[in-house]
């Protein structure tokens, strides 16, 4: 394959530049959407078109129409860079440091995406077609719920074999990642001056033993094999009053469960054993307000790709083939667009340059070796899958 990878990483990295140096917040992503649009049509896409909810998309077509596309999935927002003076640059400059891009979004997911784009481009500036139609698609709002990535699934008009998730892997593959599951758990008390608590039920008190109990029962949650261990992580809590001189009536958490190895009913039982007697009401904490909790054995899953799946196989065989060694299999620990595409029954794997510890974080980086290394993965998939 004749091309110039010096070149491609270079205009690659400094498409990331640009991509970072453009804020993209949820809701504010149509100027970093027509940045990513005109760069494709530069690129001598063959098609490049916005949808209605504000997704950019781009194709190349292959030689065989009768084939599945490759869908290269992305998103378009970043979380806040937060306070600006705990960054060593400039959240929204992309400044190389030493042989890593730095700022906002270099991680989660802007780097990725240009991966992405200039792999497309390599099989076009080597005057190659890929077997079938490589489909690049970034979604807007994946950072608050993904409404862009169910918007693109919904209205899906083409064949698709296999997506591809550009979110960080570290160069592995990634097989999946836990669901969510979020429980409001609610203690009733009676409601008091605070200056004569022994006349009322403080919820406080049996709350502050529960999450104690909890930190102390969660090893008792199970394990999948391949996506890992069930998590719970109190976050918010709430009371049912404002006023500091009043004992709360009621006091609520927010528990947030990832698992790929527990039902909505078996959270519910162990939450229920953790708090004894105490008057618990378990809602669902994904809504606001809270609503009726889902009575389901179901397995939550956020995503699932089975290792011994043949079409796993043949993009790490190809992966590895591109980058020279062999590609390590896994998972990822936070959740991803993936799983709105498991109702539809398309088959996912994740692949980024970028590493997970650095999503969301001050100074967060991509490394340069590791995006060329990347490229070269994304061109040998493109090119013979």
């Amino acid at each position: 394959m004749n091309l110039d990878w010096d070149a491609l990483l270079q205009d690659c990295v400094n498409f990331t530049q640009r991509l970072i140096q453009t804020p993209s917040m949820p809701f504010e992503e149509a100027q970093l959407a027509e940045l990513i649009a005109a760069e494709l049509q530069q690129l001598n896409f063959d098609q490049v078109w916005l949808d209605e909810i504000g997704n950019v998309n781009g194709r190349i077509r292959g030689t065989d129409p009768s084939l599945g596309a490759l869908v290269l999935n992305t998103h378009l927002d970043h979380v806040d860079p937060g306070e600006p003076s705990l960054w060593s640059v400039p959240p929204y400059s992309g400044t190389i440091v030493e042989d890593r891009i730095v700022g906002r979004g270099a991680c989660d997911i802007k780097g990725p995406l240009a991966v992405q784009v200039y792999s497309m481009a390599a099989l076009l500036r080597a005057g190659l077609r890929p077997r079938r139609d490589v489909v690049f698609s970034g979604v807007v709002q994946e950072e608050i719920g993904g409404a862009g990535a169910t918007h693109w699934v919904e209205n899906l008009d083409y064949d698709v074999d296999l997506v591809m998730l550009g979110e960080p892997s570290d160069n592995k593959i990634a097989l999946g990642h836990r669901g969510i599951a979020q429980m409001w758990v609610q203690f009733n008390g009676r409601s008091v001056h605070a200056s004569v608590p022994e006349k009322g039920v403080n919820p406080n008190y049996p709350m502050a033993k529960f999450i104690q109990d909890l930190q102390a029962a969660k090893g008792e949650l199970s394990a999948h094999e391949l996506l890992g261990p069930t998590t719970v992580s109190p976050t918010i809590i709430e009371v049912d009053t404002k006023s500091t001189n009043v004992t709360p009536a009621w006091t609520r958490v927010c528990l947030d469960f990832r698992t790929a190895s527990e039902s909505h009913k078996s959270l519910q039982a162990f939450v229920r054993r953790v708090a004894g007697d105490q008057a618990v009401v378990l809602e669902d904490g994904l809504c606001s307000p809270p609503t009726p909790y889902p009575d389901s054995d179901e397995i939550i899953y956020g995503y699932y790709t089975p290792p011994s799946d043949e079409k796993v196989q043949r993009a790490k065989a190809l992966i590895e083939q591109g980058m020279g060694h062999e590609a390590e299999l896994g998972s990822y620990q936070f959740a991803t667009d993936g799983r709105h595409f498991v109702p539809y029954n398309l088959t996912m794997i994740g692949y980024a340059a970028s590493e997970e510890s650095q999503a969301h974080v001050v100074d967060e980086y991509i490394s340069i070796p590791k995006m060329l290394e990347s490229l070269r993965g994304h061109v040998a998939l493109l090119k013979n899958y």
